[in-house]
């Protein structure tokens, strides 16, 4: 999975890229291949002066799906756990209304395939009611 961290108006250390390179590759593995990529942008809004300033987007890229996730507060932390967990929900929910809509394109399919057999059968037997 590739995966991008940007920041503007913050300096992270390297122990906290790779804490939350990690903790990224845990949460989105477990989407195995289907995930391609993750950019997380993390902005300090209002510089030094503290408050709810830090800024997170968190964009997962799969296959079939992409999931944009903002979330804004004061403990930088805290908002890189909050998007990543409302992302993993994000693309859970995703992922299975794509699996309701493929099982009900699939049903529909198997109830025309039936219905058309039906008329095929009844048509045969017609015809060959007025044979015999």
């Amino acid at each position: 999975m590739r995966l991008l961290i940007q920041t503007q108006g913050l300096l992270l250390s390297r122990e906290d890229r790779d804490l939350i390179r990690s903790r990224i590759q845990q949460a989105f593995g477990r989407f195995g291949r289907q995930t391609v990529g993750a950019t997380l942008h993390l902005q300090d809004i209002n510089g030094p002066r503290g408050g709810q300033d830090k800024d997170c987007q968190l964009v997962i890229e799969l296959e079939d799906t992409t999931a944009v996730i903002t979330d804004r507060g004061a403990d930088l932390k805290a908002v890189v756990n909050r998007a990543i967990h409302r992302a993993v929900q994000t693309i859970r929910r995703q992922l299975k209304h794509q699996q309701l809509r493929t099982r009900e394109r699939v049903s529909l399919r198997s109830i025309n395939e039936r219905s058309r057999d039906a008329r095929r059968t009844r048509d045969h037997q017609l015809a060959f009611d007025l044979d015999g």
